[in-house]
Formats: C-alpha cells, structure tokens, sequence
C-alpha cells in the first residue's frame, strides 16, 4: 500500500517541547514578540521567566504555569504571557484559565494566530464545540490571508485522555507530505513518548479507483481519503528497524473534523481494528 521511511516516521512522532507561544511570529498582525517582552524585563523577571521556559521545556507545566501568573500578575495583560500561561494550563487541563485569559486576547487583536490557536484548542478541551468550529474556521482565514509563518503546516487543535495514553491532534492548514496528510493524531504515553501515529490522508493513488467508481464527483474536485495507522515495531531478522502500517477506513470526500476526531479516538483506544496491514524496514 504505502510505506514512509524510518527516519521520516521518527519525525513526524517527534513532540516538540517548544510551545505555540516560543515559535516565531510573523510581521502580519503586530503581534509582541519574545523578544520584546524579555528587552522589557527586570532582571529578576527574566531570571523567573527563564525558569517557567525551563519548566515548560522539561514538561513541568504546573510549575511553568505558576511563575507565568506570577509575573502576569506584574505585568498585567502582556500578550506573550497570556499565551505562554494559557499554553501551560492548557497542559494541566485548566481550559478556564485558558478561556478567560485568551479571549480579549483574540477579540484585541484577530490578527493574532497564535492566541487564535491557543483558543481553539481551549474551546475543544472545554467541549465547546462550537467555539472549536469557529476558531479552526478563523485559523484557515489568517492562513490564506498570509498571516501565518510560512513554515506553519498544522497547529494543535486539541489533547484527548485515552486510557492512560494521551491523543494529540493536530489538522493541518494545507494537505502536507506524500500522501496528503489532512489530520494528524500522536498517541502519546503517559512520559510524552510517542507510541503510534494515525492520519486522515487523501493519497494520490486511490484516486484512480476513486474516479471509476465515482466520475462525477471526482470531476468536481471530490477525493478519496483514508484512515492510516503508523507504529514502530520490532527488529526484524537482520536487526532493522521495522514500522507496521495499518489501514482502517476510507472516505469519500474530506470528513468534517467531528468525525475526525471520533475515528481517531476509535484507533487509539483500539475500538477500531484495521482492514489491512504490512510491517516494512
């Protein structure tokens, strides 16, 4: 069926300890940087602001989120705070922080893709899904419009419990990689270590039986898209590294991100079985 080298399937399982709040923003929407905040800092500030960085680096979001308030509490309203602050309580699961300290944030400035995302994944973690609808409707506008930093393929819509697991997901602003990867959920265990990969993907080579079996809408610029499942697995005979995909569902035509999200819950927890399989090096 399809298979993605080692080395990119490591990749793409990576976390990024670096937050939404630390990646570079773009000249559109005036937005304070980092560093402008930190040329304003006392040097005691920057000495705890270094530390809620060091925290939240090492995953210590509740220590992170502590210092972040307190020098919120100093410097009252600062946009990369709120969002650095949020971002961790995110992370501890105080969506109610969250909510109320990124609102104004937004509604100040709509421009500010960063806060704008940070919301939308308040809204999905609070099961606003509603306010989850619009935010992710927003964060496609200001991509468009070329507010977004070029580099920026998808953004962290929401983290789901599963069991004792944890489903990152993510959905992307444009279809990325070889086989045009619209969603991404990381299982993650309980050290933040990435267990398995599951994707929504419309890969081109479905699309010739797509096309016979459905012309008409395949004209209109309709797709086939898949449910896929990537793991690592155990060396093989020689001592290769192995990982298994697995195939768990088609769709005619791009899901909306409800089903997504249930069909990807339905993975991770195992309620889904697969259709196929293969493990390759």
């Amino acid at each position: 069926m399809r298979v993605i080298v080692v080395a990119a399937l490591a990749a793409l399982l990576s976390v990024s300890g670096k937050g939404i709040g630390q990646e570079q923003a773009p000249g559109a929407g005036r937005m304070e940087s980092t560093q402008d905040l930190v040329a304003r800092l006392t040097p005691e500030q920057k000495q705890r602001f270094d530390e809620a960085t060091r925290d939240f680096d090492r995953r210590q979001y509740a220590e992170a989120v502590s210092i972040y308030k307190e020098l919120l509490g100093q410097l009252a309203g600062d946009a990369v705070l709120t969002k650095f602050a949020s971002e961790a309580a995110l992370n501890v699961g105080d969506t109610g922080f969250a909510l109320s300290a990124l609102k104004p944030l937004t509604t100040a400035n709509p421009n500010d893709w960063q806060a704008t995302a940070l919301l939308t994944r308040a809204c999905a973690e609070s099961g606003d899904v509603a306010c989850r609808d619009t935010g992710m409707v927003h964060m496609m506008e200001l991509h468009k419009q070329g507010v977004m930093p070029a580099g920026l393929r998808q953004y962290i819509v929401e983290r789901v419990p599963v069991g004792e697991n944890t489903l990152l997901i993510q959905t992307s602003l444009e279809p990325w990689g070889r086989f045009h990867i619209y969603d991404l959920g990381q299982v993650l265990d309980k050290d933040g270590k990435p267990v398995m990969r599951i994707t929504l993907e419309s890969d081109d080579a479905d699309q010739g039986l797509f096309a016979q079996q459905h012309p008409k809408e395949a004209a209109a610029g309709m797709r086939r898209f898949s449910y896929d499942g990537y793991g690592e697995s155990a060396p093989n005979a020689s001592g290769q590294r192995t990982q298994t995909h697995s195939l768990y569902e088609f769709a005619d035509g791009l899901p909306p991100y409800a089903a997504v999200r249930e069909k990807f819950l339905e993975i991770a927890s195992g309620k889904s079985k697969a259709v196929t399989g293969s493990t390759h090096p």
